[in-house]
Parts: C-alpha cells; sequence; structure tokens
C-alpha cells in the first residue's frame, strides 16, 4: 500500500477532503520527504462511512483503540472533536508503511479550504491540494520545530511563484 493507493480509494469513496501537510508541501516543490498523508475531510455522514469502510477494506487500522463501527458513526467522531479536542484521526496500513491523517478538527473550514485549493491531477483522478498560503498559515498555527521549518521554506516557495 501506498499514498497514491490510497488516495484512489478515498476519492472511490465519495468523500470531499483537501490534501494538506507534507505530501502538499512536497507537490509545491518542498524538499522535505514525509511519511504520512494528511487530509482534512468533508464530514458528511454517508460517504464518512464508506471512507472509514474504505480504510479498513485496505487493511488500514485506526491508532486508537476503537471498532469499526465507532470510528464510522460520525456524530461519535464529532463528539470526540468537541469533548475531547481531538485533531486526528491516525490511520496506519497493515506493514505500517503508510499512515493517514484525517484532519477532523479543521473539517470545519473544509468549505474554504476546498474552495482555494489548487487541482492535481495523479494518475488520471483529480485531488485537491491546499492552497499555499493555507499550507503555511495551518503550519504556523500547528507550531511545531519542523513545521515552522517548512514554513520558510514555504515561504520561499511562495515568493518564487510570486516572481515567476
Amino acid at each position: 500500500m501506498d499514498f497514491l493507493s490510497i488516495l484512489r480509494r478515498m476519492a472511490a469513496s465519495g468523500l470531499e477532503f483537501v490534501i494538506v501537510g507534507g505530501v502538499a508541501s512536497r507537490l509545491y516543490g518542498s524538499s522535505r520527504l514525509t511519511y504520512d498523508l494528511d487530509v482534512v475531510p468533508k464530514l458528511e455522514p454517508l460517504p464518512w462511512a464508506r471512507l472509514v469502510r474504505t480504510l479498513w477494506e485496505a487493511g488500514a487500522r485506526p491508532r486508537i483503540p476503537e471498532s469499526q463501527e465507532a470510528i464510522a458513526d460520525l456524530e461519535k467522531v464529532r463528539q470526540w472533536i468537541d469533548e475531547k479536542g481531538m485533531l486526528a484521526l491516525a490511520f496506519r496500513s497493515a506493514d505500517g508503511a503508510v499512515e493517514v491523517d484525517l484532519l477532523v478538527a479543521e473539517a470545519r473550514r473544509v468549505d474554504g479550504l476546498l474552495a482555494r485549493a489548487t487541482a492535481v491531477e495523479l494518475d488520471g483522478q483529480t485531488y485537491r491540494i491546499a492552497a499555499l498560503d493555507d499550507l503555511i498559515e495551518m503550519k504556523q498555527r500547528a507550531g511545531r520545530p519542523r513545521d515552522l521549518l517548512d514554513v520558510e521554506e514555504l515561504k520561499r516557495i511562495r515568493a518564487r511563484i510570486d516572481r515567476d
């Protein structure tokens, strides 16, 4: 299992999402390699349940000790966001090679992210990549040392794009 096969499966689930994080940064030209796929999903009950089933069928499992049924229950996920401060729901492939982080707390902003996103075609499928300014803002907000390094590189990429 790899990033592209996961992306294909996610697109087939009917869920709208925006690719963010390291994969999106890399698509803009960032030099940092990443080992996870970060996406902001649009939280709608039926597509969400299909996405959870799709990830489960692909052999991915959540890092939290919850059943497929519990995670597929969007109201329960919203409760975890509101009451427990859940930021992301992480799934890992059976071999541990791929991790998918569903940034559920960012889902409240997904419509704006989708509206500003850049469409990228990969292997015959179109995906939405967060706008560069949105990536910079998200990484600044995260504030981790590696995110702040990414911000500096993404700002240099932004300046290069603006010059061209």
